[in-house]
C-alpha cells in the first residue's frame, strides 16, 4: 500500500471514530446509553437496545452520510438523506439541523420541508412546525402529507379542533383518493361533535 493510501484509511479512520464519539456524546447528553455493539453481538439473547435508543441501522447510515459530507459539503441532497436518518433515529434536532443546511443550499421537494416541521413540532417548536406547513402548502397547495400534519399540531398542541378539522377537510377535498380517508371522515366528525 502507497503512503498516500495509508493516509487515506488513517483519515478515513479518524473521521469514523471522530463521527461516532459524536453521535455518542449526543446520546450521552440525552440521557440515553449508546449501543455500540449489534443485536447479534449479544450472546445472552437479552434485549440489545435500551428503551428510546435509535436504531443502530439509522445510525449507521448516519456515520456514513457524515463521511460523504466531508467528501462533499456542498452537497445538499447528502445532508438531507442525513436528515432522514436523523429523523429515522428519533434524533430531531439533529435531522432538523441536516434539514434546514440541505434545504438553504437547495430547494427541496414538499416531502423534506414537511419532514423538518414534522422535527420542529417532536421539538415542542410547534409555531415554527406551523409556519413551515404553512410555506408547504403555500407552494404546493393541497399537499397531504403537510395538511394532515397540519390538523395534528392545530389539534394536540394548539387544541385548535376547529382548525384540525378545517385542513382535514382541505385534505379530503383536495386529495380524493386519500387512503386513510374513512378514518379520517370519522376523527372530523367525531372533532365536530365535541365543537357543538
Amino acid at each position: 500500500m502507497s503512503r498516500s493510501g495509508r493516509i487515506n484509511w488513517v483519515f478515513g479512520g479518524v473521521v469514523g471514530a471522530l463521527a461516532l464519539l459524536a453521535i455518542t456524546s449526543m446520546l450521552l447528553k440525552e440521557g440515553r446509553r449508546p449501543i455500540l455493539e449489534p443485536e447479534a453481538s449479544n450472546p445472552a439473547g437479552s434485549a440489545a437496545l435500551p428503551e428510546n435508543h435509535p436504531p443502530i441501522d439509522a445510525l449507521n447510515r448516519a456515520n456514513t452520510l457524515l463521511q460523504m459530507i466531508l467528501k462533499d459539503p456542498q452537497n445538499a441532497d447528502i445532508r438531507v438523506q442525513l436528515g432522514d436518518a436523523y429523523y429515522d433515529a428519533g434524533l430531531y434536532q439533529e435531522a432538523a439541523r441536516a434539514y434546514e443546511e440541505g434545504i438553504a443550499m437547495k430547494p427541496q421537494g414538499p416531502e423534506v420541508e414537511t419532514d423538518l416541521a414534522t422535527c420542529y413540532h417532536y421539538l415542542g417548536q410547534d409555531d415554527k412546525a406551523l409556519q413551515a406547513l404553512d410555506r408547504v402548502l403555500l407552494e404546493h397547495p393541497g399537499f397531504a402529507q403537510a395538511l394532515f400534519n397540519k390538523g395534528v399540531i392545530l389539534q394536540t398542541a394548539r387544541n385548535d379542533a376547529a382548525g384540525a378539522v378545517a385542513a382535514w377537510q382541505e385534505l379530503l377535498r383536495s386529495n380524493p383518493d386519500y387512503p386513510r380517508r374513512t378514518e379520517l371522515e370519522q376523527k372530523i366528525s367525531q372533532l365536530q361533535s365535541a365543537l357543538k
